[in-house]
């Protein structure tokens, strides 16, 4: 399956979420939430202060961090930043800062279990599932459009990457400049969980189809590499891979 979705700013229809602990959010959906489609949403945090308490997923995740700032876990935390971690990686609270934050969560496939907080003993129990995996890539500088019509070759930035030895192989979080009409294509998702590319700054075309800042192409694990094509201003974008789990490596043989 391959997605493809133009924009991922804030939709008009997002859902205003409280939880537990009374903090507010507000929840974008950008696929269907269905166990076997990638997903792919916004979370804007805007109250200033505001905590999502520790907690943790049963399913692998990224968050790419965009806009405002504020803290996850002990670490400060400021646009862009991508945080990966393996399905029962507890981690936060994520804190707003006075700017409050917003940022995409992209996981292979609907997160069915959905949030499991630290603090409830019924949740701990699954904490037993699985290696536990953190990871964090801070400091991404977005180039600007007149940066990227000068550049004569792709730039690939490797800023995660996991070995080939590794429990959690094929995870990386790569940035990618293109100056204008460059085709790109990237690594084979069989040897990963599947990917998302996701534009930084200008454009990409992916089947004649153009998408512009904040667009993204999803692609589970069982498609063949995709290529895209640079628009006329360039491209940069944050090209992620999810880990090669069992039911996936057995699949790909």
């Amino acid at each position: 399956m391959i997605l493809s979705i133009p924009s991922m700013f804030p939709r008009e229809d997002r859902i205003h979420v409280v939880r537990d602990n009374e903090t507010e959010t507000w929840r974008s959906d950008f696929t269907d939430r269905k166990a076997d489609v990638p997903q792919l949403l916004l979370v804007e945090q805007q109250v200033p202060g505001s905590q999502i308490l520790p907690h943790f997923h049963g399913i692998d995740q990224f968050q790419v961090f965009m806009d405002g700032d504020g803290k996850l876990g002990r670490h400060e935390i400021a646009p862009i930043s991508i945080h990966y971690t393996n399905a029962w990686t507890g981690y936060g609270p994520i804190v707003a800062g006075d700017r409050g934050m917003s940022y995409y969560v992209m996981r292979p496939g609907f997160d069915v279990l959905g949030s499991q907080y630290l603090h409830v003993p019924e949740s701990r129990k699954y904490l037993t599932r699985g290696g536990k995996r953190f990871l964090l890539a801070e400091n991404i500088v977005r180039k600007s459009k007149d940066e990227l019509r000068k550049l004569a070759a792709v730039q690939t930035e490797r800023v995660i990457d996991v070995g080939a030895d590794d429990p959690d192989a094929g995870v990386f979080a790569h940035v990618v400049s293109m100056g204008p009409g460059v085709s790109f294509t990237g690594p084979d998702p069989r040897l990963g969980g599947g990917q998302v590319l996701l534009v930084l700054e200008g454009s990409m075309l992916y089947e004649g189809r153009e998408l512009g800042l904040r667009g993204a192409v999803a692609v589970t694990n069982e498609e063949g590499p995709v290529t895209v094509l640079s628009g006329a201003n360039g491209v940069q974008i944050l090209h992620l891979q999810y880990a090669l789990r069992k039911k996936a490596a057995q699949e790909a043989h």
